[in-house]
C-alpha cells in the first residue's frame, strides 16, 4: 500500500513537473512573436553590451527583475478578484505575468552566456535537465496506454460512425429526419 501510494505521488509529480515544462513550451513561441513585434534587435544588442559588463554574479539579479517587479501587480489583481472584481483582476494578474515571462524570456536569451560563467547555474540548469528526463520517463508509460486508448476509441467511432466520426452522423442523422419531416435542410 505504501510503495503504491508513494509510487503514485511520484508519478503526480513528475507529471505536474511536465505539464509546467509543457506549458512553458507552448507559451515559449507565444511569447517570441510578440518580442518580434517590438524593434527588439537593437534593444537587444544594447541589452547584451550593458549586461556584459556586468558581473555573472550580478547578471542574476538582473535576470529576475522582471518577473519580481510583476509581483506587487500580480499580488493587486489577485486583491481585486477577492473583492469581487473577477474579470478585471484575472486580466490584470494574466497581463502581469504575461509581462513578467516576456521579461524573462528576453533576458534568458541575452544573460544565458552570463550566467553559464556561474557553476551553480550551470548545475542547476543540469539538475532541470534531468528532472526533465526523469519526469517524462516517470510519464511515459501512461502516455503509451493514453495513446493506444485514445487509438481503439477512434478506431472504434470510425467504425461505428464512418468518416466525420459522431458530429457528421449526428449532421446526416439530422438531415433525413428533417427531410422525413418535410422540411429540407
Amino acid at each position: 500500500m505504501t510503495r503504491r501510494l508513494v509510487k503514485s505521488f511520484w508519478f503526480l509529480l513528475a507529471l505536474l513537473f511536465l505539464l509546467e515544462a509543457w506549458l512553458w513550451d507552448l507559451v515559449r513561441p507565444v511569447i517570441a512573436a510578440v518580442i518580434r513585434l517590438i524593434p527588439y534587435e537593437a534593444f537587444k544588442a544594447a541589452l547584451a553590451r550593458g549586461i556584459a559588463r556586468l558581473p555573472a554574479a550580478l547578471v542574476i539579479f538582473v535576470f529576475v527583475l522582471p518577473d519580481a517587479l510583476s509581483y506587487p501587480v500580480q499580488f493587486f489583481a489577485l486583491w481585486m478578484v477577492a473583492e469581487g472584481a473577477v474579470i478585471s483582476g484575472t486580466v490584470l494578474f494574466i497581463i502581469a505575468k504575461a509581462f513578467g515571462l516576456i521579461g524573462t524570456l528576453i533576458l534568458f536569451e541575452v544573460c544565458h552566456e552570463k550566467l553559464e560563467e556561474l557553476a551553480w547555474y550551470r548545475w542547476v540548469a543540469g539538475q532541470f535537465t534531468k528532472a526533465r528526463a526523469w519526469a517524462r520517463h516517470q510519464v511515459e508509460p501512461a502516455l503509451v496506454q493514453f495513446r493506444h486508448f485514445r487509438s481503439q476509441i477512434e478506431s472504434e467511432l470510425t467504425s461505428r460512425f464512418g468518416r466525420g466520426g459522431v458530429l457528421a452522423h449526428m449532421r446526416r442523422l439530422r438531415a433525413r429526419l428533417m427531410r422525413k419531416a418535410g422540411r429540407v435542410p
